[in-house]
Formats: C-alpha cells, structure tokens, sequence
C-alpha cells in the first residue's frame, strides 16, 4: 500500500513537472530581453505611462491565480496587480465572482542567468467566452544569490514593478474596449491583422469633431527579426484602440506613418543602440512631424522576436502621432 502510494505521487510530482516545462517552453518563446542595461530596457523607454482609467465605462477584470511561482510568491503578486490596477482607477472583482468582463490569467516563470535571476511574464486577458483578447508580456531581473534555490531571489520590490507594468498596460487598453464591451456581439481584432476597413466608424479624441481620421502604416524598414511586421501591428493596433481607422490603401485624406528601425553600437560589447523614427505624412506626401524613439537592449536581443518591446513601441508612438495630428488640426 505504501508503496503504491509514492508511485502515485510521484506520477502527480511528475504530471505537474511536465505541465510547468510546457509553460516555460510558451514563455521562452513569447518573452524578450527586456533586463536593465545602461540605456534602460526598451520596455521602460518606449513605455507610454499611460492614462489612468476614469470613466465607469471601463470594464472591470479579475486576476486568476498566477500559475509557476510557489504560492507565496503567486499570492504576494496577487495582491500587488490588484493594488496597482486599483491606483488606475480600474474595478476588479474577485476570480470566483464570474461578473467581471475580462479575466487576466498569468504565467510567471524563473530562469537563472550568469548574475541574475529573471522572471519573466505573461499575461492573458479573455472575454467572458474564454476568448485570449489581449497580451501583456515582460522581464523583470534580480541579482542572483550564490548557491541560491530557485525563486529565492526574488523580492518584492522586483514583484511590485511587474505588477506596476502590467497596470500600466491595462491603464491604456481597458479605456478602449468600454464600448466593444457592452455590445455582446462585439469581437476583437486580432493583433496580427489589420481592422478591416469597414470596421471603424469611430473617431479620436483629438479635437478633430466628427471627421473620421484614417492612417496607412506600412511596413517598418530596418527591423532585423520579425520588427518589420510586428512593429507596424503594433501602432496599428494601439491607433485602433484610440478610435483611428487604419486604411489599406492610400487615398484623400488619408495620413501615413513610414517606421524606420536604425541598429547601432551599444555603449558596451553585450549591447546596441536602438532607434525607431516614426514619420507622420499628410495624404499629399507633406512630413508633418516625426516620432523619435532611442535605447540600448542587450545585443542580439532582437534579432529575432521583438514580442513586448514592439507593444511599448507601438502605444508610445500611437500617442504621440495623435497629438500630432490633434495640434496639426487645432
């Protein structure tokens, strides 16, 4: 009997293993280097602070348990994401009530580097249908404790700015979805897409009145890994979530943003210097103003997946092209 029950448990030990290391291989797989570097991450430079959600048109959300971290760790993080969305002034429910509009699951992994110890991030929104909406992915590392166990060098200083990020990235999207989310039959754009063209009717709030405001992005030249299409989904989506139409086609009255990636040498050998310029066109080809935005990242980081740096990118400039466009109107 006794030994049959440690065969038993050691399968359930085995199950749960196997189930970790396929999140891990997901996380590995969507999560850039985002670690601090003597120019800041490009998450943290090209970050746009956001707007904190004031209207009670925003739909609330709830936070399920975090799966990967010990459940001290998970319930800590917990608490901080509710905290911080709170400060934004967006309403959370409990998991287990079922009212809220979206559901933010999350995945926290730990992996160890040369001298330091890296968390990395992911989050899930889903609808009520169990639809994934929205993603929020990033790196938070710590220095590493010599012979240290696993998650042990964790603190809560580096689990507050994790949950600070994410607030900041639901400060900004949540606002947006108010109306989708109170039509039933509303659905969401996939980020990998254009909106269809006959989906937006609806206007920015950039002093325009009424006057539908259509912009064309093409594809960014200069990105090394997937940045080309990644980036110009990127702002296309936050633009759409600002109520801009994104055109496919050129035409009267239709603005353009020509995205330009420029790599360079970094201020030490592990990194490189980062640059995107984000040229705002009138419909007759006119430059009306450009969106600077510079870094340093970890050499090579880049190369092949631009994951959460191209979301910071894209709501940075998509704010600042709308300004643009709002003081070009005025």
């Amino acid at each position: 009997m006794e030994r049959e029950r440690v065969l038993s448990m050691r399968s359930a030990v085995a199950g749960r293993i196997n189930i970790w290391l396929a999140v891990l291989a997901l996380l590995s797989g969507l999560a850039v280097s985002l670690a601090g570097c003597s120019g800041g991450s490009l998450g943290g430079v090209f970050g746009g602070s956001g707007e904190g959600a004031t209207s009670s048109n925003v739909p609330s959300i709830a936070f399920a348990p975090i799966i990967g971290p010990p459940a001290a760790i998970g319930k800590y993080l917990n608490g901080q994401l509710v905290a911080a969305v709170q400060q934004k002034k967006i309403t959370v429910v409990a998991d287990i009530d079922k009212t809220a509009t979206y559901t933010v699951q999350g995945f926290l992994a730990q992996s160890n580097e040369a001298k330091s110890e890296k968390f990395s991030f992911i989050w899930d929104v889903r609808d009520k249908s169990g639809n994934r909406v929205h993603r929020i992915l990033g790196e938070e590392a710590v220095p590493a404790k010599t012979g240290a166990k696993p998650w042990s060098s964790i603190n809560n200083a580096a689990l507050q700015k994790i949950a600070a990020k994410t607030a900041e990235d639901l400060a900004v999207w949540l606002p947006k979805q108010g109306a989708a989310a109170a039509t039933p039959a509303a659905r969401s754009t996939p980020a990998a897409q254009h909106p269809p063209a006959r989906s937006s009717s609806r206007t920015a709030s950039t002093g325009t009145g009424k006057k539908r405001i259509a912009i064309l992005v093409s594809p960014v030249s200069g990105a090394p890994g997937d940045g080309r299409t990644t980036l110009a989904n990127a702002i296309r989506r936050q633009l759409a979530f600002k109520g801009i139409h994104i055109a496919r086609n050129s035409g009267s009255n239709i603005y353009k943003i020509n995205g330009k990636v420029t790599m360079g040498k970094g201020k030490t050998a592990k990194t490189q210097s980062v640059r995107i310029d984000w040229q705002l066109l009138s419909s007759t080809g006119d430059h009306l103003g450009t969106v600077e935005q510079k870094s340093e990242v970890p050499k090579g980081s880049l190369d092949r997946s631009w994951g959460a740096v191209a979301l910071s990118a894209g709501n940075a400039a998509a704010t600042e092209i709308i300004k643009m466009i709002a003081k070009g109107k005025s």
